[in-house]
């Protein structure tokens, strides 16, 4: 097989072939105009061959026979339906069908100057016929394409047109990854920006967000309106939905390098900071008149989480379902929280993918994940001191890590034994023996 054939789908030929028969249909037709212009078109003055003879010296002619007429307008016509559901793009088939209208006339001038009268105008009416009728079927969308023109890269939008069975445009419970990303400092930003600035600065988020999203499979939500949202894993199904959606969040993070921008009146600068948040769940996708909806909690929660990026100040926060879900990840737990709705969930902050967090960074989210084990466990002076190990070495500020060491030492101050009573002295009573926690270092992953 022709290495070449392998990547047309059995979808794509169909289109043609299909392409192909309505254009060669509407080329028998215009080429059945031969038989009235055999009858009557010399005698009535129709067509182009009268004008011809008019033009061309008086030489003695003879009528053609009406089947290579016929033959020869439908042979014109079937090329040019042929032109039209194979060439791309379109200027260039309307571009052979003019050079063989062209050579159709030329040639019944010459015919005629060997004393042939062949009307040109049926198999001019085949070729334009045939191959707009061709071109016409050939560009009418197909498959899932008119639904999500513009929501998911052209990649997928080809695999999109090619899928025969569109069962997966029917509503049902699908599972799939949703990704958040939100200007933080939203707010502030419309404060001390102009309106058109503000809308501009807006606008290029999204835009730039919408790039770097969609190579990485993701299918663009068009209904959120305060960031910019996407699905992973939907339409089409897919096993690395949420490996997908980590690699899309670090490309966001690596993107989103804003300029400051300068205050009005003097004011200070504000910075726009991006927060990103990733949850994967079940949700109700199909379609739903002229639009493919997604809704579910997940959806709800990775809003909730980009917001919350602002309380720790980190880049990307996951929710235990991406994080179990994930197979190529590298990220810390956080705290316990409960969302607007829905119960207490575990989150996690993102730092990278398998292999693209150095190891001196890796020891120290090990010490920091042994410390939130510790913190939670009631072990605050532990905790102190595996926060500290987490420090070590730290290049940059890391808010979050100075949020729960204040968090720790706060907690240890409340757990010191209060001062000896007055009139004895304080006699400490033997501490139990301490047990070995039952957490395990790492996290489980299935």
């Amino acid at each position: 097989m022709n290495p070449s054939d392998a990547s047309v789908s059995p979808a794509s030929r169909r289109r043609v072939q299909r392409s192909l028969a309505l254009g060669s249909l509407t080329a028998l037709t215009a080429a059945g105009t031969v038989f009235l212009f055999h009858r009557h078109g010399l005698e009535a003055g129709w067509g182009l061959m009268p004008l011809i003879l008019k033009m061309l010296p008086a030489v003695p002619v003879a009528q053609a026979p009406v089947w290579v007429e016929f033959g020869a307008a439908f042979a014109c016509g079937l090329a040019a339906a042929w032109v039209g559901s194979v060439v791309q793009p379109r200027r260039i088939a309307w571009g052979l069908v003019a050079a063989g209208v062209l050579l159709t006339v030329t040639q019944s001038m010459l015919l005629v100057m060997r004393h042939t009268v062949w009307e040109p105008l049926p198999a001019i009416l085949a070729m334009v016929g045939g191959c707009l009728a061709a071109s016409w079927r050939n560009a009418l969308p197909t498959g899932a394409t008119p639904w999500f023109k513009g929501r998911v890269s052209p990649a997928l939008l080809d695999r999109l047109s090619q899928v025969s069975d569109l069962d997966f445009l029917s509503p049902a419970q699908r599972p799939g990854t949703v990704l958040t990303c939100r200007l933080l400092n939203e707010g502030a930003l419309r404060e001390i920006l102009p309106a058109p600035d503000f809308l501009k600065l807006c606008e290029n988020f999204r835009a730039k967000a919408a790039e770097v999203l969609l190579p990485h499979g993701a299918c663009l939500d068009p209904t959120e309106s305060t960031g910019v949202r996407a699905f992973f894993g939907l339409p089409l199904a897919s096993d690395s939905a949420a490996d997908d959606a980590v690699r899309a969040a670090l490309a966001l993070e690596k993107a989103f390098q804003f300029p400051e921008t300068p205050g009005a009146s003097g004011e200070s600068p504000q910075q726009p900071v991006c927060g990103t948040g990733i949850a994967t769940g079940t949700f109700t996708a199909g379609l739903t008149g002229n639009t493919y909806s997604v809704l579910g909690d997940a959806v709800e929660i990775s809003r909730w989480l980009a917001s919350l990026n602002s309380n720790y100040r980190t880049g990307t926060l996951l929710d235990a379902a991406t994080h179990l879900r994930a197979g190529e990840i590298e990220d810390r737990p956080l705290e316990v929280l409960n969302p607007p709705e829905g119960a207490a969930m575990e989150i996690f902050h993102l730092l990278g993918t398998t292999g693209s967090v150095p190891m001196d960074e890796l020891a120290r989210r090990d010490a920091f994940r042994d410390a939130i084990i510790l913190l939670r466990a009631g072990h605050a002076g532990d905790a102190m001191k595996r926060f500290a190990d987490a420090g070590e070495g730290l290049t940059k500020p890391d808010p979050a890590l100075e949020q729960f060491l204040a968090q720790a030492a706060d907690q240890a101050r409340r757990d010191a034994p209060a001062s000896p009573p007055a009139g004895g002295p304080f006699i400490p009573l033997p501490l139990p023996p301490r047990r070995r926690l039952p957490f395990p270092r790492k996290l489980p992953r299935p």
